[in-house]
This record gives C-alpha cells, sequence and structure tokens, in this order.
C-alpha cells in the first residue's frame, strides 16, 4: 500500500474509535479505515509554537517514518499505512493495529504462579532480535527498546514498534545522549558516551530476555548513576572498565570484579533449589553476551541469531512463527 502524504487525506480516510494511549508529544487513537474497514493505530503528534511564535515539532516525525518506511515488510516490526501533517502543525501517522504492549502482558503474567518456559522466551528473542537486525541492516539503532515498545498480537507473536528515537548510521557519530529509558540503557550511555552503536539496542533486547525469563526487570535504578551501580553490581566491574571509552568514572554499589549473573539465572538442575528462572546453558550464552558492559565484546544482534541456542530449539516453533 502506498503511503498517503496529503494530510487531508490522511485525517478524511480514517475515522476515530477511541483513545489507546496519550504523552508529552501526543495521543494513539484506536481507528477504522472507511476504505477497507481494517482498524488501524493512528498517532497524532502534537506541535508547539516557541518565543517567537514559529512552530516546532515535539518528535522526529519525519525520522520514524522513514525508519518505518525502511523496515516495511518485516513481521517483526509494526507496519506503516498512511502519514501526514496538518496546517496546525499536528503529524498524523497511521499504523497496523497490534494489541497490548509486552509490558501490559507481562503485569498480566505477574499475577501468575507460571513463568514463561524457556522455549517460549527463546521464540519471543528470535522475534525481537529478528526485528532489531532489520532495523540494524537498514542503517538504522532503535534506542529506546523495552517492553513498552514492543506490541504483542492475538497469536503472542511481538512486534518493535515506537521508532520515534531512531538514530540513522548514515551520519556517523557523535549522537545524542541522554537517549533510551533508564532502565533499559546500555553502560556506555550511562556513562554519557555520545560514540555508541547499534549495541546499544543489543543490551536492551538482554534486559527484556531477562526480564521474561524473571516477570521483573533486572536493573531498576532511579537515577543514572544508581542504574549503572545496578548493572556493576550483577556484572562486576572488571569488564566496563576494559572498555576504552571507560574515563575513570566512580562506579556505584558493590564493585565486585566479575559476574553474578549466572546465580540470578541458574541451571534447570539447580534453579528449583535456588528458586531462581531456569536457563540453560546456550540460553545464558545469549543472555551473558547481551549484557556484556563492555560494547566493545558485547554479542551484537547478529550474532546472537546465529547462536546455538535458536539452532538447537525445536526448528518447527521457531519456524511456524517467523
Amino acid at each position: 500500500m502506498a503511503m498517503a502524504t496529503a494530510s487531508s487525506v490522511v485525517i478524511s480516510r480514517f475515522v476515530k474509535l477511541d483513545e489507546l494511549a496519550s504523552g508529552g508529544c501526543g495521543v494513539v487513537y484506536r481507528a477504522r479505515d472507511r476504505r477497507s474497514g481494517e482498524i488501524v493505530a493512528m498517532k497524532c503528534i502534537r506541535s508547539y509554537r516557541d518565543d517567537c511564535g514559529e512552530l516546532v515539532d515535539r518528535s522526529d516525525f519525519d525520522r520514524e517514518v522513514a525508519a518505518m518506511e525502511a523496515c516495511r515488510g518485516h513481521p517483526y516490526i509494526v507496519q506503516p499505512r498512511a502519514h501526514g501533517r496538518c496546517d496546525d502543525g499536528e503529524a498524523v501517522l497511521v499504523m497496523e493495529f497490534v494489541g497490548p504492549t509486552l509490558r501490559q502482558v507481562l503485569r498480566r503474567e505477574r499475577g501468575g504462579r507460571t513463568r514463561r518456559s524457556e522455549l517460549e522466551v527463546r521464540v519471543a528473542m528470535w522475534q525481537l532480535l529478528s526485528g532489531a537486525k532489520r532495523m540494524h541492516d537498514a542503517g538504522f539503532i532503535h534506542r529506546d527498546l523495552k517492553p513498552d515498545n514492543v506490541l504483542v498480537d492475538a497469536r503472542g507473536n511481538l512486534k518493535i514498534c515506537d521508532l520515534g528515537l531512531t538514530q540513522s548510521t548514515a551520519s556517523p557519530p557523535p549522537y545524542s545522549n541522554p537517549i533510551g529509558t533508564r532502565w533499559y540503557c546500555a553502560p556506555e550511555i550511562l556513562l554519557g558516551s555520545t560514540d555508541y552503536d547499534e549495541r546499544v539496542d543489543a543490551w536492551s533486547l538482554g534486559c527484556i530476555m531477562a526480564e521474561l525469563l524473571a516477570r521483573k526487570p533486572l536493573f531498576r535504578g532511579s537515577s543514572d548513576r544508581e542504574q549503572l551501580g545496578e548493572i556493576v553490581d550483577v556484572l562486576g566491574v572488571n569488564d566496563i572498565k576494559r572498555w576504552r571509552g571507560y574515563k575513570g568514572q566512580r562506579l556505584l554499589g558493590g564493585c565486585g570484579p566479575d559476574s553474578f549473573l549466572r546465580g540470578f539465572f541458574p541451571s534447570p538442575a539447580d534453579a528449583r533449589m535456588l528458586h531462581r528462572p531456569p536457563l540453560s546453558e546456550a540460553g545464558f550464552e545469549v543472555l551473558s553476551g547481551l549484557l556484556t558492559c563492555n560494547p566493545e565484546k558485547r554479542m551484537t544482534v547478529a550474532q546472537a541469531l546465529q547462536h546455538r541456542w535458536f539452532k538447537e530449539a525445536d526448528s518447527a516453533s521457531l519456524r511456524h512463527r517467523r
């Protein structure tokens, strides 16, 4: 379907039904396409006027549209339907309607007794890693991967959404910082780096993997310094101190030298005794590879997808979901 560019066409084509979410930059509605009857999500992004009366966008609308177009057709990235700008400066982006966010699903699951199986986590991570790889291959870093920016469809498949903070890698660093959401930010972002790459997304996906297994975020700092302290409490300080970009900043936390991550996600043989979520050796290799503090040694999403954890999986269980 070709993208619509005339704002009047976009607005008249879709009928707003109800509000799905709202924030500082706009509102997302559930809407209906008058032509096809399809139910869609309609993101209306507000603008504001500066002190000189000039209209200023409150989001990187054009960048989000460009990233979505570059990823058109991928099954694990939300697909665009139409977009346009109104005379008052409001921008409208229409996308496929998917379902609740992964955050909402995890909150519902938290009250249950049964954890996701490792196979279920493996399928979910295959989808998220595949979507992120498509973005990286197209020359974009998402920069804000988190459960709130992942949607879950009726079959349980995951789709990456909210590409408003994407960074094109067509231009070299420096890139903006701070970016993203603290609990899912890579250590180099927390340390102020502007010379980062797509491996910041790999870290965020490692945080999501840990949350899928444990049903709660692994690192929950209330400030950047506290967040970094929680990270080194679990992963140790040796790795981040070997990063060439580390400038000797003081690190909060216990500051042990080595990682204790395996204790949080023990082998299936030890998990019942420790009352922790079990994780196979292959699965732990992926998790620890993604959650490597030193970005120069961190596993990329492409490397993760080639890991034996996915090759050892029931191939049919992955294939039918792709």
